[in-house]
């Protein structure tokens, strides 16, 4: 059965965000309900929210800033600005800042509902139609709010590049542990938007790493030094792109990460260069994967082919295996696992360092 769509009211009155949460949860909508712009920018931040109601009054707030600002958290979300006091000038200004529509709290109920109704449709049919128009092209994560930078980016990504935007995070304390994915192939982490978080760039790439396995890291519009730099590849970035870098060098550089370099100066790589053909006894240390859950051999060879998003067709050939014997595999797996989707063990089996 499918999730069921997620609706947020944002209304100050409590009687009114009371009433339309029985009525439209009664509808099978998924239904939260915030009191204020703070509590709605945190909802819209961590839940999967398809329609806002967001009131044209809140105390001594703008609705129509506030649908401006939670469209900028999630791109997908159609905001519906609500009011008692509808005028022909604020229905304007709503339409003049993308609000999906606008109605009177008079509105019956049931043209409410079909609005409400018609705004999830309209988000589903936009998200498949990106979906289907960008099918073979290799997925792209942004993480920073900075306009022009992401504005560049999608431009670039819509004039026929071989890459596409799949996801945008303000920042990098929006990304949360359930958005993991195993088709991202790139994570392009804006410095001047994640400046506090990079101050500890290891805590930063390895919880990014854990989200988006396999992802390659690059800090874009970045002035670092080079010993930062340098601090930061140790960590698993694999490139840095300055704010004002062109398209063609974009390509070339994106190209050449994907390809399994890395997109430093010259200078900084003759400089790591020398300092490894300096160390001339480097210490290896091998931490061995913490087995918890008394898997064989071969079921970790499976979990890391899961984790590389193979089907069974596939795994069954590059280990020369029959398909019947790989499911049997992957259900002695989840078995010792207690999980119930490939998603769910591969996560588990990064948090234990089996993968």
């Amino acid at each position: 059965m499918p999730d069921k769509p997620g609706v947020l009211i944002v209304d100050d009155d409590a009687e009114v965000r009371k009433s339309l949460q029985v009525w439209l949860r009664g509808e099978g909508f998924k239904i939260f309900a915030a009191g204020t712009s703070a509590q709605a920018r945190e909802i819209v931040k961590h839940e999967d929210i398809a329609v806002c109601l967001v009131d044209l009054r809140l105390k001594n707030e703008d609705g129509l800033r506030l649908g401006a600002e939670l469209r900028g958290l999630d791109e997908w979300l159609k905001v519906i600005i609500i009011t008692g006091y509808p005028t022909y000038e604020s229905a304007i200004d709503a339409m003049k800042t993308g609000i999906f529509d606008y109605i009177s709290k008079s509105t019956d109920n049931n043209a409410i509902l079909r609005k409400v109704q018609t705004a999830v449709e309209t988000r589903l049919h936009e998200r498949s139609s990106r979906t289907k128009g960008e099918e073979g092209k290799a997925g792209l994560v942004l993480v920073g709010h900075h306009l022009l930078v992401r504005e560049g980016l999608e431009n670039f990504f819509r004039e026929g590049s071989d890459y596409r935007l799949k996801r945008t995070y303000p920042a990098f304390d929006y990304i949360k542990k359930t958005d993991f994915d195993l088709d991202v192939v790139a994570l392009l982490l804006c410095a001047t938007c994640n400046e506090r978080f990079l101050e500890d760039p290891e805590k930063v790439l390895t919880y990014l790493k854990f989200v988006f396995p396999n992802a390659k890291p690059i800090v874009i519009n970045c002035d670092y030094d080079d010993d930062r730099k340098q601090e930061m590849i140790r960590c698993g970035a694999k490139g840095f792109l300055p704010a004002n870098i062109g398209k063609p060098s974009l390509k070339k550089a994106l190209d050449c990460i994907l390809g399994g370099q890395i997109w430093i100066s010259r200078e900084l790589s003759h400089k790591i260069l020398n300092e490894l053909l300096e160390d001339t006894q480097p210490k290896l240390i091998y931490r061995k994967p913490k087995d918890a859950f008394n898997l064989t051999r071969r079921e970790i060879e499976i979990l890391k082919a899961l984790a590389s998003g193979l089907s069974n067709q596939a795994i069954s050939e590059k280990l020369f295996l029959s398909e019947k014997t790989v499911k049997t595999h992957t259900h002695h797996i989840f078995r010792k696992m207690d999980v119930k989707t490939r998603t769910q063990a591969v996560m588990k089996a990064m948090e234990n360092h089996l993968i």
